[in-house]
């Protein structure tokens, strides 16, 4: 393929409709994406093979319009696009060996650059392992200088012996990117180390779960908004809780609770789980139902999905809501960050003024029966922040009774 201009104008020719907001059209050539380093890279222990890479393929193309083109010589995963550059136990030193002529035969226009892991666990001359990396981001930037290099910081160690080494070599990084973006290279850092959490890795002690690979392919993804996003919506996040979204991390997930009761049947909580009875978009939404059993003080918050997503200044969420009872509409989307502040307490209003807050929602009475409500709401007041969970959350104070209702199509949006 021709290689796709990766500015403002890269394409804006069609205009979709997601929950009422304008997605950027896509590309009429691709974005060769070449990923480059060891096992990680080539997506080892994850269940697929596939790794971070489908699941940044699905963001860049379902979320944010973007073509992309996998490239390199390796053919590794479940995926119809799995070519990559992955070397299994390689150093910084060997991947660096190979990589002029990778370059030369794949011509990407981004290079995503995982290497260091193997030095770390080998013990390879740590001392110099930033070097040898930075070395090698000048080496791509001198075979392909109109390229961008993201490149990225180690994942934690599970293996508490090589932590430090870890922790070291990370260190360095910042200042390297730095030195190199000053030099006038395309050069951009995303810290995988802070993306994920030593229980995303697995077993081996060295290779993400299935659940670090997703957040790696997230991290990567909000990397590259700077590269592919001017000028141009960026969905930071959405699930519309299809077959091929994020699944629940939690099912039932109380998180707390006062004078919530099950709907029926016996059930002691409210219930939170992905249904096929009634969906906004896909065939399945999220539903939630329960019983109000005081006059005074009544809710309860459920946990929906454990997510790493950034909030920038402009960032908007939006949701659609199918209340089915006059209860069911004192009920939101909350967000909990992982400094411990919540949507739900920041004071953030939705397009009509209300709070969002599930007590706030249910007497704004902007949500109407047995229909699909969209609700807006701008994150200005959480900017900065980072979304540790997804939280659904039911708030009445002042009557009892049965609540129930289905949430669909969450989505995180940069204008």
């Amino acid at each position: 393929m021709r290689k796709v201009m990766l500015g403002p104008t890269a394409a804006m020719t069609l205009s979709l409709i997601w929950g009422g907001l304008s997605a950027p059209a896509q590309a009429a050539e691709s974005v060769r994406v070449m990923p480059l380093g060891a096992s990680i890279t080539q997506g080892i222990a994850s269940s697929d093979g596939n790794g971070y890479r489908e699941r940044l393929r699905q963001l860049l193309e379902n979320y944010a319009g973007v073509d992309i083109d996998y490239v390199g010589s390796k053919r590794d995963g479940t995926m119809t696009d799995n070519d990559n550059e992955g070397h299994p136990g390689w150093r910084i030193d060997q991947v660096a060996a190979g990589t002029d002529g990778w370059l030369a035969a794949a011509r990407p226009d981004i290079v995503l650059l995982n290497a260091g892991t193997n030095d770390v666990w080998q013990n390879y001359d740590l001392p110099n392992a930033p070097n040898r990396l930075q070395r090698l981001i000048e080496q791509i930037a001198a075979a392909l200088p109109s390229a961008t290099i993201v490149v990225s910081t180690l994942v934690p160690a599970g293996d508490p012996t090589h932590r430090q080494g870890v922790r070291d070599f990370n260190a360095a990084l910042p200042a390297i990117a730095r030195a190199e973006a000053a030099a006038g290279r395309k050069v951009r850092l995303v810290d995988m180390y802070a993306n994920l959490a030593e229980s995303d890795i697995g077993s081996d002690t060295v290779h993400p779960t299935d659940t670090g690979y997703r957040k790696m392919g997230n991290a990567w993804y909000a990397a590259l908004r700077p590269v592919l996003g001017a000028g141009r919506p960026w969905p930071a996040y959405r699930d519309n809780f299809g077959v091929n979204d994020q699944q629940l991390t939690w099912t039932n997930g109380v998180a707390g609770s006062a004078n919530v009761g099950g709907y029926c049947c016996g059930l002691t909580m409210m219930e939170s789980g992905i249904r096929e009875e009634i969906a906004q978009s896909d065939t399945r939404a999220l539903m939630y139902s329960g019983s109000d059993n005081s006059a005074s003080q009544s809710y309860s918050y459920n946990r929906v999905l454990d997510v790493h997503v950034p909030i920038d200044s402009d960032a908007v969420l939006t949701y659609w809501i199918y209340p089915q009872q006059a209860n069911g509409t004192f009920a939101a989307i909350d967000l909990l960050l992982t400094d411990g502040r919540s949507l739900r307490d920041s004071g953030a209003v939705d397009q009509y003024g209300i709070r969002a807050h599930p007590l706030y929602q249910g007497q704004g009475r902007h949500l109407f029966l047995n229909q699909w409500n969209r609700v807006s709401i701008r994150l200005a007041p959480l900017a900065g922040g980072i979304i540790d969970q997804i939280h659904l959350g039911y708030d009445q104070p002042a009557s009892t009774g049965i609540f129930r209702g289905y949430v669909d199509t969450v989505d995180i949006t940069s204008a």
